[in-house]
Parts: structure tokens; C-alpha cells; sequence
């Protein structure tokens, strides 16, 4: 299974909780993913809900670049993003702050 399938069971858990989706009421951030030989992104609603499509999105929020491998640790949190960040498997582009909150976010859907 790759990044954009474990994502997508990601946004399917969290469009089904309505606590997280009020949490994320008025977010409105895209996040383009690319492993090398996937790009997607990921697009949270300012009604809470998140949906996620292949491609290139025209003006991410931020843009995170990694191999494959790594994106799909961070995904299924078997790797630390921010370790990952530091130790130069993962880059980010634009809105850095967001990201982090891209990474608790995930973190909060996987329990």
C-alpha cells in the first residue's frame, strides 16, 4: 500500500468524525505531497472536511517532498516528521507552521 492509499483511509477517518472536522472548521490549507513518483495534495475545507486528489495542486499551502519510503513511515507513524525534517528525509516548502499542524493532525486520526 502506498502513501496516497494510507492518506486517503486517513481523510476517511477524519471526515467521519465530527469532532475532528469542528476542529478543523476554517483550516483551508493544501498540502502537495510528492515521493518521487507519486504527486497528490490534500485539500482541508473550511467546513472541516478534507479530501484528497492525484496531481499537482496550482498554489499548496506547502509542499512536502520525500522518498516513498519515508512519506509512508510519517504517514502511518512509524517515523517522526520533524526527525525526518532534521535528518533531511523530508523537505518542506512554504507554510512550515501548518505542516506541524498537518502532523498532529495525522497523528490524531491514526489513534
Amino acid at each position: 500500500m502506498g502513501v496516497y492509499d494510507t492518506l486517503s483511509r486517513v481523510v476517511e477517518l477524519v471526515n467521519s468524525d465530527p469532532a475532528v472536522k469542528g476542529e478543523l472548521k476554517g483550516f483551508g490549507k493544501v498540502f502537495q505531497f510528492d515521493t518521487g513518483v507519486d504527486k497528490f495534495y490534500v485539500s482541508f475545507n473550511q467546513d472541516g472536511s478534507i479530501s484528497i486528489s492525484k496531481g499537482q495542486h496550482p498554489n499548496p499551502s506547502a509542499t512536502l517532498s520525500g522518498s516513498e519510503e519515508v512519506m509512508e513511515g510519517i504517514v502511518s507513524g512509524k517515523v517522526d516528521a520533524v526527525s525526518a525534517f532534521f535528518q533531511g528525509k523530508l523537505k518542506v516548502s512554504g507554510d512550515i507552521m501548518s505542516a506541524q499542524r498537518l502532523a498532529s493532525i495525522m497523528s490524531r486520526a491514526r489513534k
